[in-house]
């Protein structure tokens, strides 16, 4: 079933937008604007869309949630009420949108879209379907999805070679999801010149920005690990999500949430702390050692990382990391490095990788090992701690997903 969509996500096929638009309209399923929410931004865009659809649930909507990409296996791209979609519905929908759209010349990804708007649309009596972008904003294939409610997530630099090498370049293709008189949702702007671009964005489509309410994060370090608690209008609240960007992206739910609703979203804090978006910062244990899979994939992301374990009692951290090759590795290898007593394990992603003879020399003696095979780096660090160590693999959610895939396999009885 994997092979219908082969593993490449697509996402690059920018320009083929109004192949895709006729291929949606092909399908003739009378989407409504006002079930439909578009999530946009540089990090956090999931862990916003997994805390959403929490709290839509805990008032009992029907919630699709289309995201990008998958750990371990592809149908985790498409959800209803936070349950993956079945093989039986995935092989179905697929049948249904290929023969609608066959004569369309669409990626893996454009076509996943689609199925994802047959699924929810046609198949599922949803309340809201929650789209998040694949990659920029205003040229993607989510774009193409009649939409209402607009959310923007911390904006940063990433994908520059895509989307361009200034700030304002990529907040323009990001801010290009927004479209006539949506309700745009939107964390913090990183300066004056963002925050103008949106303004005239938001006034050319007659659109209303609403900016995430103030928030605190409390932390908790009294115990092995550290507890995050937000703190918000109508009270606080633990977090299952963590740090202060998980605080943030909480938030920003948390306003849409609040807006899409109303009434007394206090009573809702509580779901909180069962917001559930594998690969971040999530606890696993192997070899019986706690090991951390955070897929941070840009400097931001890393930096994010690095204000998370500020709060972690550690002797030593071990980094097992992969990167893909498209994104600024040097960067990111040098803030890992920067962390206190830190160690850097090298290996390699099962997509779009960079490949080990391409890091620097400096990086490649620096590595405690360097080895093509993740799960050799993961045992190499596990190896190398003891009690009072961490150990954190990072880099990729590619990774992430490929030594979860490794470690599950280890698990099945031969």
């Amino acid at each position: 079933m994997q092979n219908i969509l082969r593993a490449s996500d697509g996402k690059m096929s920018f320009y083929n937008i109004e192949q895709v638009k006729r291929a949606l309209e092909a399908l003739q399923l009378g989407i409504d604007p006002a079930k439909t929410i578009l999530v946009a931004g540089t990090n956090g865009k999931g862990s916003t869309c997994a805390t959403l659809q929490k709290l839509l649930q805990t008032v009992g909507k029907n919630v699709g949630f289309f995201s990008s990409p998958h750990l371990t296996k592809i149908n985790e791209r498409i959800k209803f009420n936070d349950e993956d979609i079945s093989d039986e519905d995935f092989c179905e929908i697929f049948a249904i949108v290929q023969k609608k759209v066959q004569n369309f010349n669409l990626s893996p990804f454009e076509h996943l879209t689609l199925m994802a708007a047959q699924y929810f649309f046609a198949k599922k009596n949803i309340d809201f379907a929650i789209f998040e972008v694949g990659l920029g904003g205003s040229l993607d294939a989510t774009n193409v999805i009649p939409h209402n409610t607009s959310i923007i997530t911390r904006l940063g630099m990433d994908h520059e070679s895509i989307l361009g090498n200034h700030i304002l370049e990529i907040a323009k293709n990001k801010l290009g999801i927004i479209s006539h008189e949506n309700r745009v949702f939107h964390s913090p702007f990183p300066g004056a010149s963002v925050a103008e671009l949106a303004q005239l964005i938001a006034k050319k489509f007659q659109a209303e920005l609403v900016e995430a309410y103030p928030y605190d994060c409390i932390v908790d370090t009294a115990g092995k690990y550290p507890l995050f608690r937000l703190k918000t209008k109508w009270g606080d609240c633990a977090l299952k999500l963590q740090g202060r960007r998980a605080a943030e992206n909480t938030t920003l739910a948390l306003t849409v949430f609040d807006h899409l609703i109303g009434g007394d979203t206090q009573q809702f804090l509580p779901a909180l702390a069962e917001v559930n978006w594998p690969g971040r910062m999530e606890m696993i244990n192997y070899k019986n050692r706690d090991v951390f899979l955070s897929g941070d994939h840009n400097p931001q992301g890393i930096q994010s990382l690095l204000d998370i374990l500020q709060f972690y009692n550690f002797r030593n951290v071990h980094f097992v990391v992969g990167i893909c090759a498209d994104k600024k590795h040097s960067e990111m290898l040098q803030k890992l490095i920067s962390c206190r007593n830190s160690y850097i394990y090298l290996t390699e992603t099962p997509n779009k990788t960079l490949y080990l003879k391409d890091y620097e020399e400096v990086f490649q003696k620096l590595a405690k090992i360097v080895t093509e095979n993740p799960l050799d780096a993961l045992n190499a660090a596990i190896a190398n701690t003891d009690d009072e160590d961490l150990v954190v693999v990072t880099g990729s959610l590619y990774l992430i997903g490929k030594i979860k895939a490794l470690i599950a396999s280890l698990r099945i009885p031969q």
